[in-house]
């Protein structure tokens, strides 16, 4: 539960530094993410397209330290082995990015964590308007993945690109 509320947290701060420093104009780079396709268990954005975008060095540099601080933290049962991201761009806004990404929807491709939040979207008229979804599973061994999805619109195009963040992790051994 413990590493759940880092997480949210995690989240939040994540959304406000990427709506805040109008980071989704500035994320340019090489790689499209760590893994080439949207994993089969996510259910892809309609009219949604791959692009070539990094997370921004904040992001990764937040992700990474919270990957750290929850392994360090001897009161979660977790370790988190690994993240993987990708990004897509969209028409969409990122109000209806949340609206696409239903609890039901998300329940039905096998994410069935209840005390996930699912998703919430900056709206109004402030610069990029950024969001985040949140949703989580138990798998297999009792593997855990936790599923981030940040939508952010440029405010240059209008477009909304959508970075998937997927984190596994293993229960820890005593």
């Amino acid at each position: 539960m413990r590493i759940k509320c880092v997480l949210l947290i995690l989240v939040v701060l994540v959304g406000v530094l990427v709506a805040g420093c109008d980071l989704a104009k500035n994320v340019t780079g090489q790689n499209a993410g760590t893994v080439a396709n949207l994993w089969s268990d996510v259910p892809a954005l309609d009219g949604a397209t791959k692009v070539n975008l990094d997370l921004p060095l904040p992001v990764q540099l937040i992700i990474q330290g919270f990957i750290q601080a929850a392994n360090n933290d001897s009161s979660s049962d977790t370790r988190l082995d690994k993240f993987d991201f990708i990004a897509y761009q969209s028409a969409l806004t990122p109000q209806q990015v949340a609206e696409f990404y239903t609890l039901e929807k998300m329940q039905a491709a096998g994410w069935n964590s209840s005390d996930t939040p699912g998703c919430t979207a900056g709206t109004g008229d402030t610069s990029g308007s950024a969001g985040f979804c949140v949703f989580g599973k138990t798998g297999d061994g009792g593997k855990q993945t936790v599923l981030l999805i940040l939508p952010v619109q440029d405010d240059q195009t209008k477009q909304t690109q959508v970075f998937y963040i997927r984190f596994e992790g293993t229960k820890k051994t005593q």
